[in-house]
């Protein structure tokens, strides 16, 4: 299978992960920290781990850690931090939508304490079917109260001013690569609450130039059915925050993101 996250993970860090903003993955951390703790989570997936910020983070506070991801771009790029810190790294790569098969076809020792999707991962989850298998691969991966927490977009704020108009997200001006990143945005037409990102790279990598343009259908959700969702498969939502960090209760009128803490019934 042709990897569809090669591009990304090669500037992923230098543009929305750990080394443009280290203080955030740990910040982050410190918060699945307190909430792990608390409920005596041990072992913990990390799904769709992409380059491995937040599996970094949690090993070094002495998790155990099994990441997942779709792209093995992004993989070896987590392995490659692991290692560097002189860390384990185990790490399995598949689609969430079948992370528990591939979980047991590779011999993962089963149930976990606690699954994590922090960096608006679900949002490559476009449709409910595609949902709800996610969700009941979830279930049967965590032990009984085993926790899922998660962060995604709430739909109630994709703003139509983000549509039908080329945006720049990031320059990048370094030594190595040298990078324009724009956007074309509009809503998808079978469902208003996903947004088609069409991503369009100029890229000049130690005199290597190259143009792509790549388009992700991202999902954002809305609250209440998301966790009629949840609990249809026995999830249960203990707390929601309307920041990254845990810090500010959610109101669905006043915050752009969920940040959602859940136990399996």
């Amino acid at each position: 299978m042709k990897d569809p996250f090669s591009l990304e993970a090669k500037y992923y860090d230098k543009i929305w992960g750990s080394t443009r903003n280290p203080e955030l993955y740990e910040e982050q951390a410190l918060f699945l920290h307190r909430v792990l703790e608390k409920h005596e989570a041990v072992r913990v997936l990390d799904l769709a781990c992409g380059t491995g910020g937040h599996y970094l983070e949690l090993s070094k506070l002495g998790y155990e850690i099994v990441g997942l991801d779709i792209s093995q771009a992004m993989l070896e790029r987590a392995r490659q931090k692991l290692s560097e810190e002189g860390l384990k790294a185990d790490f399995v790569l598949s689609d969430m939508k079948a992370a528990y098969s591939s979980l047991e076809r590779e011999k993962v020792s089963l149930p976990f304490d606690a699954a994590i999707c922090m960096g608006y991962s679900l949002a490559h989850i476009p449709d409910d079917r595609s949902l709800e298998q996610t969700l009941e691969e979830v279930r049967r991966i965590l032990r009984q109260d085993g926790l899922l927490i998660f962060l995604v977009r709430n739909a109630k704020h994709l703003r139509d001013d983000l549509m039908r108009q080329v945006r720049m997200e990031t320059l990048l001006n370094e030594p190595g690569p040298q990078l324009a990143l724009l956007c074309y945005n509009y809503r998808d037409d079978s469902n208003p609450d996903v947004l088609v990102w069409n991503a369009l790279w100029l890229i000049n990598d130690h005199g290597k130039t190259d143009f792509q343009v790549r388009t992700h259908r991202l999902r954002w959700f809305r609250y209440g059915h998301l966790k009629q969702s949840l609990e249809d498969h026995n999830i249960s939502v203990i707390s929601t925050y309307g920041d990254a960090l845990g810090q500010e209760g959610f109101q669905e009128d006043v915050h752009d993101s969920m940040l959602m803490v859940c136990r399996k019934r």
